[in-house]
């Protein structure tokens, strides 16, 4: 009942001077009504002057305070009339109807009743000509529950001591608050208000507007309330919050736009936004040329019935929402004011065109999409936004071509405490059963976007299951001390905290989530990466995605078709905005996912080639030998973040080489520079791990004899077949010993200038084997030499990965 007086008041208090009538004129029943207004008047200050209040309807009644709005209700007060214009056409005066009040009625009362402690309560009163509390002070409250008001509520500079109640008030036209002081609260739950106007305005109460129906634009802009501003289960064309301060919550939560929530620039305590949104988009015709608008969903059905519900069913508010519906739909609508949607081109009706606002989603003005945006704002405790209700197709069907985009925009918002996002909040619907496989995911994903532009959280709380549902992103400058998976559901009570039922979500769910996002910058994975290190979790997972996506950038810039190669950003079709500058320049600067004039859908704002000019040749060399310096760190070590896989690289080409050599070669040891002579069989050296890692990592010196080699040798066999047998063996043994070793050069191979096969001992093992020749030496050094470019190379990545380098 508080709101209802509140909104009485405000009506009440509107001064119309009522016309002289000339004393030629007059007649007796102009003396009757007179005397009759009279009577009535000091009733009415006689009744407040007692600390009661006034109930107009269905007669002129004292009675005890807040008694009165059940009388006014059961006698159809505001919703029970079909025609109020038709009863306020029947005449002028107050005998016309019992119900009726002047402009002036409540300045009229405030100079008879004086300062009263229970101040001015009208209840069920009828306002034909609106409502002047313009320059009003009043030491007291004011309740105007249960009115109605024809024309305009004008409140600029009001000055109220206590309450102003303007609960299940209907109002025709504009409630406009201006340069107003209210020590109280403002209560204007349940009412109808064609337009509300609020400017530089302070309320050291609360603002509680719960379960209303604002028909077109609510302005709130430079508004200072120190308690909550309750707009939940409310219904509106246009929300805007403009340079305002709120300590307390404002709660959104049910509530449901046609066209666009605006906070922007403001001081906000806590925000609750559970199931917040908007509804549905109507299309009159069919294919390019139909006429689509934005319509109420929720606010106008559903089980149970809410009382926006029934106001909107009420005749005389039907009739006026049947009006402006069909002056949206109309054909012949000037498209000059119809940019975009029907019905949503910023607040045309009253002459305050916002600016369009460029966002970070490819530069698409917002004003043509359904937009909840908070932007360059401060929320000092917790936001939470679940559930969220995206703007959808009749009878819970994929939306067509040409349905608008839905943007929720957190830009440049500061939040103290936790970020609670919850998108979808388990609501069941065609669109978020739509998954990747379905020909209509990319384009559906499209009309859903999450865009958040230098947002800075305490704590990211978010629902990351969600990474598979038709929608995209739009991620740039954020930063968060820690991050959580968010609940299904989440809650914000009047400035209270955040039940905290979250858990560390997984690095692959947040990868996942992630690849949505449509900017061309990296940086999220860093935002998210530092979090999880704040709690103690291994993130390099998200700093070698944000390297890999960096270094993509650089490759692409020389070498367009390495973009099938790289971990790219899903190439989803984002709706054409209005046309952009043509020209290479501009082509060139494309973000992905953007629609050209031409139809087709960038990828990576890149540009391919080289600039020409002074310089330029040595900037380009610069650049390409950084660039394979990034894609070798890539590739051995993870950009330098993980250093161990080095060793696996490591180990891997010890073992290629080996089997080069041993299978390819056939090679299976050799002889140093410098060995000494010996009766018997060839002592050969190992070519074995030692030997290939002595050439892999020269700098070990593992043992001097591998860079000094005189000959190597290969099996006399094919290559595999190491071992002589037995028998052969025996037999150079007998020979041996019955003839000189210098006259059989077989005995000592690497004294047969023609190579032919000789014992060696290699592992206690002895071997036919037979010397190198000179080409075989060739492609054997060639070999040694390419493994020693190897080891620099994978010494240059350990000596990088294990250097502290800038995470930015």
């Amino acid at each position: 009942m508080a709101a209802g007086s509140m909104v009485a008041a405000s009506v009440s208090a509107a001064p119309v001077p009522a016309a002289p009538v000339p004393a030629a004129v007059a007649t007796p029943q102009d003396g009757d009504a007179e005397r009759s207004v009279k009577a009535k008047f000091a009733m009415m200050a006689a009744c407040l002057a007692a600390g009661d209040e006034v109930v107009m309807a269905p007669a002129p009644t004292c009675v005890p305070q807040r008694t009165g709005a059940a009388i006014a209700e059961k006698a159809g007060m505001p919703l029970g009339e079909r025609d109020w214009d038709k009863i306020c056409a029947t005449g002028h005066d107050a005998d016309a109807d019992p119900r009726r009040l002047g402009r002036d009625a409540v300045k009229r009362l405030a100079r008879d009743v004086g300062t009263t402690s229970s101040g001015i309560r009208i209840v069920g009163a009828l306002f034909c000509d609106g409502l002047d509390l313009a320059d009003l002070d009043l030491p007291a409250t004011l309740v105007l529950d249960r009115s109605v008001f024809e024309g305009p509520v004008d409140a600029r500079n009001l000055r109220l001591a206590g309450d102003l109640g303007l609960e299940h008030v209907v109002v025709f036209d504009t409630v406009r608050l201006a340069h107003a002081r209210i020590e109280g609260s403002v209560r204007a739950g349940g009412s109808f208000v064609r337009r509300l106007r609020v400017h530089d305005t302070q309320v050291a109460g609360s603002w509680q507007q719960k379960a209303a129906v604002v028909l077109l634009d609510a302005d709130l802009v430079r508004l200072a309330v120190a308690g909550d501003l309750s707009l939940a289960h409310s219904a509106f064309t246009r929300l805007s919050v403009q340079a305002s301060r709120i300590d307390g919550t404002l709660s959104l939560d049910d509530s449901e736009a046609r066209c666009t929530y605006r906070v922007d620039g403001s001081t906000i305590g806590a925000v609750s936004a559970r199931n917040a949104g908007f509804g549905r988009i109507v299309a009159v015709g069919v294919g390019a040329g139909a006429v689509r608008y934005a319509w109420w969903r929720r606010a106008v059905a559903g089980r149970p019935a809410s009382h926006t519900q029934t106001l909107f069913r009420s005749a005389d508010i039907a009739a006026e929402v049947e009006a402006e519906r069909r002056r949206i739909a109309h054909p012949e609508w000037p498209p000059e004011t119809g940019t975009g949607l029907r019905g949503c081109p910023g607040g045309e009706e009253a002459g305050d065109i916002a600016p369009e606002r460029s966002g970070g989603l490819a530069g698409i003005p917002m004003s043509p999409h359904l937009a909840f945006s908070v932007l360059d704002s401060e929320v000092r405790s917790a936001f939470c936004l679940a559930g969220f209700a995206w703007a959808s197709a009749g009878h819970d069907e994929l939306p067509e071509p040409g349905h608008p985009a839905t943007v929720l925009a957190l830009d440049g918002t500061r939040i103290g405490g936790d970020l609670v996002i919850d998108l979808w909040g388990g609501r069941q619907s065609a669109v978020a059963a739509l998954r990747a496989p379905h020909p209509e995911f990319a384009r559906v994903a499209a009309l859903h976007r999450l865009e958040a532009v230098g947002l800075t959280a305490g704590a990211a709380i978010y629902n990351f299951a969600d990474h598979d549902k038709p929608y995209v992103t739009y991620l740039e400058g954020l930063r968060f001390a820690r991050v959580h998976q968010a609940p299904p559901g989440c809650g914000v009570d009047h400035g209270g905290r955040i039940g905290r039922a979250a858990t560390q979500p997984r690095i692959e769910a947040v990868l996942h989530w992630l690849g949505k996002n449509t900017a061309p910058s990296a940086q999220p994975f860093l935002a998210f990466a530092e979090a999880f290190e704040a709690a103690g979790v291994d993130a390099a997972a998200l700093h070698i995605r944000r390297r890999t996506l960096a270094l993509c950038e650089r490759v692409v810039r020389w070498l367009p078709p390495a973009t099938a190669y790289c971990p790219s950003l899903p190439a989803l079709a984002v709706p054409a905005g209005p046309a952009r500058p043509a020209g290479p320049a501009v082509a060139a600067a494309e973000p992905a996912g953007w629609i050209g004039t031409t139809g087709s859908v960038g990828t990576l704002p890149l540009v391919a080639g080289l600039p020409s000019g002074s310089g330029s040749e040595a900037t380009g060399l610069s650049d390409l030998v950084g660039i394979g310096f990034g894609v070798i760190l890539w590739g051995l070590a993870d950009h330098g973040l993980r250093p161990s896989k080095v060793v696996w690289w490591a180990l891997g080409t010890l073992a290629g080489f080996w089997l080069l050599l041993r299978f390819g070669f056939g090679v299976v040891g050799f002889v140093p520079a410098g060995a000494p002579d010996r009766e018997g069989p060839l002592g050969l050296r190992p070519v074995g791990p030692l030997f290939l890692l002595d050439h892999l990592i020269p700098f070990l010196g593992i043992r001097d004899e591998h860079h000094a080699i005189a000959r190597f040798y290969r099996t006399a066999g094919p290559a595999g077949s190491g071992s002589a047998t037995p028998g052969a063996a025996a037999t150079a043994t007998a020979a041996s010993q019955d003839q000189d070793p210098t006259q059989h050069p077989a005995q000592h191979p690497d004294r047969d200038p023609s190579g032919r096969p000789g014992q060696a001992r290699l592992r206690r093992r002895t071997l036919l084997v037979r010397p190198v020749d000179n080409a075989e030496r060739a492609r054997i050094d060639h070999v040694l030499a390419l493994l020693r470019v190897i080891g620099i190379v994978l010494t240059i990545v350990v000596v990088l990965a294990v250097i502290p380098v800038p995470t930015r």
